[in-house]
């Protein structure tokens, strides 16, 4: 028989959301117990370092101001450096400056809430834009939200683009010392309040009543179960479409909300170089809609190509020696370099297929056509014994983001907090 073990709480996940949850929990007393699938912490953040340099596997950007990131962040005593938004096109063999956004703009002022939603692409079809300003919207839309236009809601997208300028959405930045910083700070917090977190626990099956569940997991190799007056879910939505993880009673209604809900692909690749040979002036990123990889941004002597919907599902059909291969291919035309002198100066390529990975299973969430209502579906708390967290259930629309997964997993915290409040 497993062995049995009782905690007030348990989260299931150690992704940035499931490590927020847990954090907040400890702070306010409540003893919580983390079971963490992977043998490492933080989920989609995922920083290696190459000697001093952090390489970014998974997110690796501060996207707008947003309160509840700021705060953890300031908390956390992590060093920020503002992205260089400057952003160049290369386009019939020539690299220009480009005012990205006022090509977006002129597209997105276009989408009107009160006419029924409808794809990205049926939108496109239906207006007269400048051919430019249409393929740049288009290469934005497919890249940033690792979306297929011809599912991605129009709705979603305005809203989205509307709740990002209310954070000072154009600004980026990167924490100095990548992501790690915040999942380690979050970690400790945890630890330093009396949590419990247990790497390499798959979980296998939650069953429940009202104000009692039971958790059956994993660890490593041995069968154990976990019981609790409460369950804090973070899955990934590629988890809860896989249906890997079994709830007994099912949620008929949250599990048609996660098969509707969009959960995108990414090709991401970081090619370490041994210094910046490109000029300074080319720093930013580089948009190439018409190459196979077509979005690029450097850091230091790091330049990361970036595809998102459609191109991405094709290059994550390839080899590693393929994709090296197209990159210098790529890199060749945009910058004007033999593909060998590339390559010589070339120290590393670093990629992760998240696609691939069993406890994830795709990239990031969007919203389709008709879908606003879905991450609210997915968050409700079930009886006040089930909640739910995770970076495809924010109420704004702007899924995919760090600060979404936190606020998500503080939200979900403090829904539990109230109910042991109230019930005590």
């Amino acid at each position: 028989m497993p062995r049995s073990t009782r905690t007030p709480v348990i989260i299931i996940g150690g992704g940035i959301a499931g490590l927020a949850a847990a954090a907040r929990l400890a702070a306010q007393g409540i003893p919580a117990t983390l079971l963490e699938a992977k043998a490492r912490l933080g989920g989609r953040v995922h920083t290696i370092y190459q000697g001093s340099t952090p390489i970014e596997l998974g997110a690796e950007f501060i996207h707008g101001q947003n309160k509840a990131l700021m705060k953890t962040i300031h908390e956390a005593r992590l060093s920020v450096r503002e992205v260089c938004l400057r952003h160049l096109l290369f386009s019939e063999g020539t690299l220009k400056k480009q005012t990205l956004f006022q090509a977006i703009e002129e597209v997105f002022d276009a989408i009107d809430l009160r006419k029924p939603d409808q794809s990205f692409r049926s939108f496109l079809d239906a207006h007269v834009f400048d051919e430019q300003a249409r393929q740049i919207a288009l290469h934005y839309v497919e890249g940033f939200n690792a979306a297929h236009a011809d599912r991605i809601s129009v709705h979603a997208l305005l809203h989205a683009e509307q709740a990002a300028d209310r954070i000072n959405g154009s600004w980026q930045g990167r924490l100095t010392r990548g992501y790690a910083g915040l999942v380690r700070f979050l970690e400790r917090r945890i630890n330093n309040a009396g949590g419990r977190i247990l790497p390499e626990a798959v979980v296998k099956r939650v069953t429940w009543k009202e104000g009692s569940a039971e958790v059956v997991y994993s660890h490593r190799g041995k069968p154990k179960t976990e019981t609790g007056s409460a369950v804090i879910v973070t899955l990934p939505i590629g988890i809860w479409k896989s249906d890997k993880v079994v709830f007994q009673p099912a949620f008929t209604e949250k599990r048609h909300a996660a098969h509707e809900l969009e959960f995108g692909n990414v090709s991401k690749i970081i090619l370490q170089f041994r210094r910046q040979w490109w000029p300074k002036s080319l720093d930013g990123f580089i948009h190439a809609p018409a190459e196979p990889l077509p979005t690029w941004w450097t850091s230091g002597a790091l330049l990361t190509g970036w595809a998102g919907g459609p191109h991405a599902d094709v290059l994550l059909r390839l080899s590693p020696a393929r994709l090296k291969a197209l990159c210098l291919d790529v890199l060749s035309r945009i910058f004007s370099e033999p593909r060998s002198r590339l390559e010589s100066r070339l120290l590393q390529v670093h990629t992760y297929d998240w696609l691939r990975d069993p406890d994830v299973r795709g990239a990031y969430s969007y919203i389709p056509v008709n879908g606003l209502e879905l991450p609210k579906i997915l968050a409700a708390p079930l009886c006040d014994t089930l909640f739910f967290a995770g970076e495809a259930m924010v109420f704004d629309a702007q899924t995919g983001t760090v600060f979404g997964a936190l606020e998500s997993g503080l939200r979900a915290a403090d829904e539990v907090i109230k109910h042991w409040r109230e019930t005590r």
